[in-house]
């Protein structure tokens, strides 16, 4: 393999002159996801890295002089141990590096690997998916390591389907009928409107996402690793507000006379359409206003040739318009000795947890008599 050793890029002066190179590996990339690009990996750093006071450690590889591979990341400082991790929207997005594709890119991948391994203590790799040559390097690794349990991601590949009714036609007849009822009784309430959103607006509309989100995993009793961030919202408003060659994000929402009722915050790059958030208020939940917008988004998608992205999570509704799937790991390495205890320490909470379970389990269970 004729290539160099990886490089550093450690100032923001530098990220930014990678700029252009990197928009071309990822137009030589077929199937990049919009985290992988330049202006995802800017507006992280802008909005979230640096002013968490993070290292930048972004890793890149040549070979003959061109850029064939980058990986964003950042390394922190807790509990005594330098921890690395994808620079990005919290480890949200999909964790692997842009690597140009052919015979080298599992070699490539390596080398990024290896090279990360060198620089931190300790790795938390999130969402790495399961057909990237990263959960290979990863899987074949001598690291003490820790995985979370699998979780699936559902996806529409535009390819399995000739045009949009072709789709439409795997739905159950059910979802289709009522989301046909539900559009006509929305009608009568007022001017329906469904839309992609202006960038003029695009703040208002996050905010007004964001809070709604809130609402819903307060009443659902849930809890968010990165939505109650502030510097979350900054980050999703800087890359609204911005778009390359590479893609974007985009914002659909659901209005009745000019108000949202419902509204879906998406990456959209040149081959998918990646559904990242969608959100609606609770006083129109008997309009399904989330399943209006979805058919909505899930045919533009399609009007436009793109895959079509659930992303994680294995929720009931996912499935009622996804065929495929793709299981996500969370990795938790030790890269050092120093990281070692704490993949211990996992193992054991892991072991506890298991065993509650267990006995959970067994006070449901009948006894013999």
């Amino acid at each position: 393999m004729q290539s160099s050793e990886v490089a550093v890029i450690r100032s923001t002066d530098d990220l930014s002159a990678l700029a252009e190179e990197w928009n071309d590996l990822a137009f030589r990339c077929p199937g990049y996801f919009l985290s992988q690009t330049f202006q995802w990996t800017e507006a992280a750093w802008e909005t979230i890295g640096r002013p968490r006071g993070y290292e930048l450690n972004c890793l890149t590889l040549r070979s003959g002089g061109r850029l064939v591979a980058v990986w964003p990341l950042v390394v922190s400082r807790e509990r005594g141990l330098r921890i690395i991790r994808r620079l990005g929207f919290g480890g949200h997005e999909y964790c692997a590096p842009l690597v140009e594709r052919g015979e080298e890119a599992e070699s490539r991948t390596s080398l990024l690997w290896r090279a990360a391994a060198r620089s931190a203590d300790f790795a938390v790799l999130r969402h790495v998916r399961a057909d990237t040559p990263l959960a290979g390097v990863l899987k074949a690794g001598r690291h003490w390591s820790v995985t979370e349990d699998a979780v699936p991601a559902p996806y529409i590949a535009r390819a399995d389907y000739p045009d949009w009714a072709a789709y439409y036609a795997t739905i159950s007849a059910q979802l289709r009928t009522q989301i046909k009822r539900r559009r006509r009784k929305l009608a009568a309430e007022g001017k329906v409107v469904l839309e992609r959103a202006s960038r003029a607006g695009c703040a208002e509309l996050i905010d007004w996402t964001l809070e709604h989100k809130k609402r819903w995993l307060a009443h659902a009793e849930l809890d968010s690793d990165w939505l109650f961030e502030s510097d979350s919202r900054d980050f999703l408003v800087a890359l609204a507000t911005r778009e390359d060659a590479t893609g974007g994000v985009a914002l659909f929402a659901l209005t009745v006379d000019g108000v949202p009722i419902a509204a879906e915050i998406a990456s959209v790059d040149r081959g998918r359409f990646e559904s990242y958030m969608v959100a609606y208020d609770p006083k129109w939940k008997s309009y399904s206003p989330g399943n209006i917008l979805s058919e909505y988004t899930l045919q533009w998608a399609f009007d436009r040739g793109l895959d079509f992205d659930l992303r994680i999570g294995n929720e009931p509704y996912k499935y009622r318009w996804a065929k495929r799937s793709c299981d996500t790991v969370i990795w938790h390495v030790a890269t050092s000795r120093r990281g070692i205890p704490a993949i211990v320490h996992l193992r054991f909470a892991r072991l506890v947890n298991r065993l509650r379970r267990k006995m959970a389990l067994r006070r449901f269970l009948p006894t013999k008599s």
